[in-house]
């Protein structure tokens, strides 16, 4: 039996505003802020890239051969866990960014904005992230003093 996902360590909360549910008051609130400055042409809010593609494994239990001896009857039968394939379609990962900008000037940019502390696995999803599409992920701060491009 699964365990409930158990809930995050910051307090953000889904935030209805635009006619669109973001996942934290800082996106919905650097969402207005783009809207409003007149450089930039569109912003996509949560696109998804692909970070590691789909990939093909060998089955572990019959070793790429698609069968198997079964235990009762000592015969080769079909691999119930490939289903006689050898092998093992594995999902990849995807990367779902806050927003992607698009500037007047022909820029794009993909940003994140994060308005608490990131998860631990952040660098590594950001750097597969930034492989995957050439391209640097902007990450945006929230602090007492404003936005601010974290480094």
């Amino acid at each position: 039996m699964r365990k409930a996902r158990s809930q995050r360590n910051w307090n953000a909360k889904k935030t209805f505003a635009f006619g669109k549910v973001f996942d934290s008051k800082a996106e919905a609130d650097y969402y207005k802020l783009l809207l409003a400055d007149p450089n930039v042409e569109k912003v996509d809010v949560q696109p998804a890239f692909d970070i590691i593609p789909a990939y093909t494994v060998t089955c572990r239990r019959c070793e790429g051969s698609g069968r198997r001896i079964s235990e009762k009857t000592k015969r080769a039968i079909n691999c119930t866990l490939c289903s006689g394939k050898g092998s093992k379609e594995k999902a990849g990962a995807k990367y779902t960014a806050d927003f992607k900008v698009y500037w007047k000037d022909g820029r794009t940019e993909i940003v994140d904005v994060k308005g608490g502390p990131a998860s631990r696995d952040f660098s590594l999803r950001r750097k597969l992230l930034e492989q995957a599409i050439g391209q640097e992920l902007v990450v945006m701060e929230y602090t007492k003093a404003g936005w601010r491009r974290k480094r």
